[in-house]
């Protein structure tokens, strides 16, 4: 078990490169299974989830190899259906080998996935959505088969899960007909993951809008070989720029778009941030003091992300006035304010809302991680608290954040990755 040793109170500033988006790597890398051929992935990071990815890909007959940020997947020896139950219940996202799996090989077996403890996550969604295909489903306890040919036609979403949208979208690529799928999600993820359907060679349209057609082909078990470059991560760079207002700071992003993150850069604004961004470049700038930005609510994209809704809670705890933050996505994600008050933050929770009186002063203690992007948030309050602050359980940050204690002293920050007790 490993922790981070932060001293706190250090201004960050400098310049950082963000990172591939691990929320487009890991539906990127399941997608690869669709289509057999060796696919070169660039810019992926080097997280946990990925390695847990690259793990079943190899059981299920894949060849993989991970260097300098490129991951190469050879899939055209693809020989199980099967997902094992240890490797799927470490990570959430292994869910998107049943839409893969189904498109190759007209069948697929997986358990109920893991992932962070951050309330109810069903994939209910996943599932009605391949029964209007035309998928067979069995469910028995914890195993999920499903087998079966997608029949074309309209598909509907009760919820734009992004989850069901890229799972569907990747089962749906095995139809001779076409599919419509409606009321789906509309995050850049999508957007990339069918930029790399289309490069290796399935005709989809729509990603981005909340209607994506699929049209079936004939030769999609001819192998193609490909090469594709990850879009950058939104929820790295929301993160490091909350580090940076949260200390006082001023920093430089490179391979960033403002677009990508309209809504986050908005809330930091109206706390006072000096944002300005140039191509995929952004820089932003702390006021000498920030201030409450009101009311926040997550949402679905564009709306405020719920992957950045714990950052903003540690950074709405030194900022002047009441913040109320209301998490509309998950039913569970404050788990880090127990932690937050141990260092000292005001917090109250009703319901679905968090209420944050601010001018709080931070201060350094032993915390935990219970999740990915909590975990994040604490390294966060650490930054800005006064004294030294050790967080525990940082294997929940390994999962999505590519060594983030070199990236934070690369601005400047005092971080350090022990040995915990």
């Amino acid at each position: 078990m490993d922790c981070y040793h932060i001293q706190g109170g250090v201004p960050l500033a400098g310049e950082y490169r963000i990172k591939g988006a691990k929320n487009s790597a890991l539906p990127v890398l399941a997608a690869a299974v669709a289509r057999p051929g060796i696919h070169e992935i660039h810019d992926c990071p080097c997280i946990d989830d990925v390695f847990v990815m690259e793990e079943i890909l190899q059981s299920l007959g894949a060849d993989t190899q991970f260097k300098d940020n490129c991951l190469v997947a050879d899939t055209r020896n693809i020989c199980s259906t099967r997902v094992p139950q240890e490797i799927m219940s470490r990570m959430r996202s292994s869910v998107f080998l049943m839409g893969s799996l189904l498109a190759r090989c007209g069948e697929a077996t997986i358990t109920r996935p893991g992932g962070c403890k951050i309330g109810s996550r069903p994939i209910d969604i996943h599932i009605e959505g391949l029964k209007q295909m035309g998928f067979d489903v069995e469910i028995q306890g914890d195993e999920i088969k499903c087998r079966g040919r997608c029949r074309g036609g309209r598909v509907m979403l009760s919820y734009p899960s992004v989850g069901a949208t890229e799972n569907l979208m990747m089962a749906a690529t095995c139809s001779r007909e076409e599919t419509v799928i409606e009321n789906c999600a509309c995050e850049p993820e999508i957007v990339d993951l069918q930029g790399f359907m289309k490069t290796c060679g399935f005709d989809v349209s729509g990603g981005g809008t909340n209607r994506i057609t699929v049209r079936g082909k004939a030769d999609n078990e001819i192998p193609v070989d490909t090469m594709y470059f990850i879009v950058e991560d939104r929820i790295e760079a929301a993160t490091y720029m909350a580090a940076v207002l949260g200390t006082g700071g001023r920093a430089v992003f490179r391979n960033i778009r403002a677009g990508l993150m309209e809504a986050v850069l908005g809330v930091y604004q109206r706390m006072g941030a000096k944002v300005r961004s140039f191509d995929n470049v952004i820089e932003i700038s702390a006021p000498a003091k920030l201030k409450s930005p009101g009311i926040v609510v997550t949402a679905p994209f564009p709306g405020f992300p719920t992957d950045c809704q714990p950052q903003l809670l540690t950074l709405c705890t030194g900022a002047s006035g009441l913040t109320t933050i209301r998490e509309g996505v998950f039913d569970e994600r404050f788990t880090h304010k127990k932690e937050l008050i141990k260092m000292g933050a005001n917090i109250e929770i009703c319901g679905k809302n968090a209420i944050i009186k601010g001018d709080t002063a931070l201060r350094g203690c032993r915390i935990s991680a219970a999740d990915l992007r909590g975990g994040a948030a604490l390294v966060l309050a650490g930054l800005s608290a006064k004294g030294e602050t050790t967080v525990d359980n940082i294997y929940h940050i390994d999962r999505g954040y590519e060594k983030l204690d070199e990236g934070l002293r690369q601005l400047g920050g005092i971080i350090e990755r022990r040995t915990s007790d």
